[in-house]
């Protein structure tokens, strides 16, 4: 069991469990770091500079030269274009696969339109870093356009914090709606106004060979009522980051504006309109660290954006019953019969930046769930709709089924779902197999306990399905069905 460890008078360290907020001086940092106020600062001192180079070398500001003037001392094009030597001639299909080569990144593009912090990044993406020729967007206006698709299309994103997720909000609308998935990566960050030492122990991840010393961001201690004491930005984060898809603001979406008054012609679309899946990797959230989940993130993970996603790919989630209420609440992004996978942790946050485990042993398996399968379901005179969404007068179709034609299967019938899954995290090769829709889990973990002949009557006769009927492995009782219905 991970625990977190601080010294004190007694011999024997104490179990601290930190308290979750949102810290002022990080807000601060974040607020004075906005990528338009730091554009400025930056023009500015570039502007400063290029005068007093200028000014050190008596060169004083000088126009753009004049172009050539023909014999009669008019400026014709022609004239202009004489000025510069003719360049080589590429046929554009040519220059288009070039330049498609040199914006596709063989990497996820890290915080992009934010300033990346080294701590938050991995040694393999600290040392391809500059891998894009971003420069092909500076050569003219063309090359601009044709451009700025190719990078926004061709590219993975990753976000490493809830500011450089919202301000991906200045990519146009034409570019962020054929996102399908992105990463999130939520980095805990934990404060103490005391000096005390927090770790992690070794059991966080097969990979560790010792428990390893988090790294805790040292405050002063102040005469408020705030929370003091050993503090964490973990849940508040996620909620953050998830805050950050809602729609932002769109002028062309406001039909009229009278004072306070403001009328919209359309629905606001989310950052990203069509995000299909999305993978959230939790890096340093070891167990009993963490106290429950803040309500906010039930509300803008179940209401807000709930029921939107087809796979949800939780990394690093602690194993204990916090670790578990945060999962069901993920969960509430995914459509009916969407996938839910929960996975060992992938990396582990160091002083010097983010270093990656390796998840190639039997101990760091995956967990697979499909979500609200039966609720889904129609079979007969039965139906099985999400009374949840129906509360709220909303209606989602479920999640659409994956390409291919499944293996066949004894046991595949009303009760069960094929879904395919990857046969390992980050690869493309996926395998199908097959779930069952009460529970959720894959048929081989219930398979020993449902059977055909496990509902008999007195007459050793099979009980039809009450659901559709006919006779079939793993059949449900109408004692099931029932419990079914007061579930929802």
């Amino acid at each position: 069991m991970s625990v977190v460890t601080s010294p004190c008078s007694h011999p024997r360290h104490s179990t601290c469990i930190a308290w979750e907020c949102r810290d002022q001086a990080d807000q601060a940092e974040i607020y004075y770091n906005h990528p338009l106020r730091t554009k400025v600062r930056r023009l500015e001192d570039e502007n400063m500079t290029l005068k007093r180079l200028l000014r050190e070398n008596g060169i004083s500001w000088q126009t753009r030269p004049k172009p050539a003037r023909t014999s009669t001392g008019r400026i014709t094009r022609a004239s202009t274009r004489a000025v510069r030597p003719p360049l080589p001639h590429i046929p554009v299909e040519i220059q288009l696969r070039i330049m498609s080569f040199a914006l596709t990144s063989s990497l996820p593009i890290v915080d992009p339109l934010c300033k990346v912090k080294p701590e938050n990044l991995t040694v393999r993406e600290k040392s391809k870093s500059s891998r894009l020729a971003i420069h092909f967007l500076a050569t003219c206006k063309a090359y601009h356009d044709e451009g700025t698709k190719l990078l926004w299309t061709n590219n993975s994103f990753v976000f490493t914090s809830p500011e450089s997720l919202r301000n991906f909000a200045e990519v146009p609308l034409h570019f962020r709606q054929n996102i399908k998935d992105v990463t999130l990566r939520v980095i805990a960050r934990f404060y103490d106004d005391e000096e005390r030492t927090h770790r992690i122990s070794r059991n966080y991840h097969p990979d560790l060979r010792k428990a390893v010393a988090l790294t805790v961001h040292k405050r002063p201690k102040e005469n408020s009522l705030a929370r003091r004491g050993f503090r964490t930005y973990g849940w508040y984060q996620l909620a953050d980051f998830l805050t950050a898809m809602l729609p932002p603001f769109n002028p062309s979406y406001v039909s009229h504006s009278n004072g306070s008054a403001t009328t919209y012609s359309a629905p606001l679309p989310k950052l990203l309109p069509s995000l299909e899946k999305i993978r959230i990797d939790f890096v340093n959230f070891g167990e009993d660290i963490f106290n429950n989940p803040p309500p906010q993130l039930h509300e803008v993970a179940s209401h807000q954006l709930g029921c939107t996603l087809n796979e949800v790919v939780l990394t690093g989630l602690p194993s204990d019953e916090t670790g578990l209420r945060v999962c069901n609440e993920m969960a509430g992004l995914l459509k009916n019969e969407g996938l839910l996978i929960d996975h060992a942790p992938t990396m582990i946050a160091l002083k010097n930046g983010v270093r990656a485990l390796e998840c190639d042993t039997h101990e760091c398996h995956y967990c697979a769930k499909v979500v609200r399968a039966m609720r889904a379901f129609k079979s007969g005179d039965h139906h099985h709709d999400d009374v949840h969404s129906h509360l709220f007068g909303a209606d989602f179709p479920p999640a659409p089924k994956d390409e291919g034609e499944p293996p066949y299967s004894y046991y595949h019938s009303c009760r069960t779902i094929w879904k395919k899954i990857p046969i390992k995290l980050g690869n493309d090769e996926r395998k199908w197999v097959l779930f069952d829709r009460m529970s959720g889990l894959p048929w081989d973990d219930v398979e020993e306990d449902i059977t055909m002949f496990d509902f008999l009557s007195d007459e050793d006769e099979a009980i039809a399905c009450e659901n559709c009927g006919e006779v079939h492995p793993g059949a449900i009782p109408p004692i099931e069905m029932m419990d079914l219905y007061d579930d929802f």
